[in-house]
């Protein structure tokens, strides 16, 4: 029995510490942490990126989307703290391929984000995207660190 709990348990663990690494967000150069990406089909809907708070201790003081594929519609972002409260945030509309929006501050810097839901469309069909002339929208949602708050 011995012998073979003993290599379960340290594969278990190897495995575990490996999607730790994984998961905690990696900063650019300028500040930036990438919490997730989305690939938008072709209707309206609405998707929740949990953030993973196990492997990130971050607060964030601003959010904004890039789209790296795709024309994306966005029709509201909302922010979801740890301590319950919730935040919309003003959207831009129409993001194109390597477009982002603005730098939206985040009213609860001092608290960490439970979650951020989405609603959006995805602009072209799935007849389009077959003959190449339109693809799914790719979606990334980036964070900065609030400099007030992770010291």
């Amino acid at each position: 029995m011995r012998k073979f709990l003993y290599p379960f348990l340290t594969g278990l663990m190897l495995l575990i510490t490996l999607s730790g690494c994984n998961s905690t967000p990696k900063e650019t150069d300028n500040g930036w942490v990438k919490l997730a990406t989305k690939t938008a089909n072709f209707q309206t809907d609405t998707d929740t990126v949990t953030i993973n708070s196990l492997f990130n201790s971050n607060h964030y003081g601003s959010l904004k989307l890039t789209c790296t594929q795709g024309s994306v519609q966005i029709d509201a972002i909302q922010v979801n703290y740890a301590d319950g409260h919730v935040q919309k945030l003003s959207t831009l509309g129409l993001l194109t391929k390597n477009s982002s929006t603005r730098a939206m501050t985040l009213d609860r810097a001092q608290n960490k984000i439970k979650s951020i839901q989405l609603t959006y469309n995805s602009l072209g069909n799935a007849t389009l995207n077959l003959a190449g002339i339109t693809k799914k929208a790719k979606l990334e949602i980036w964070a900065k660190k609030s400099a007030d708050t992770n010291k």
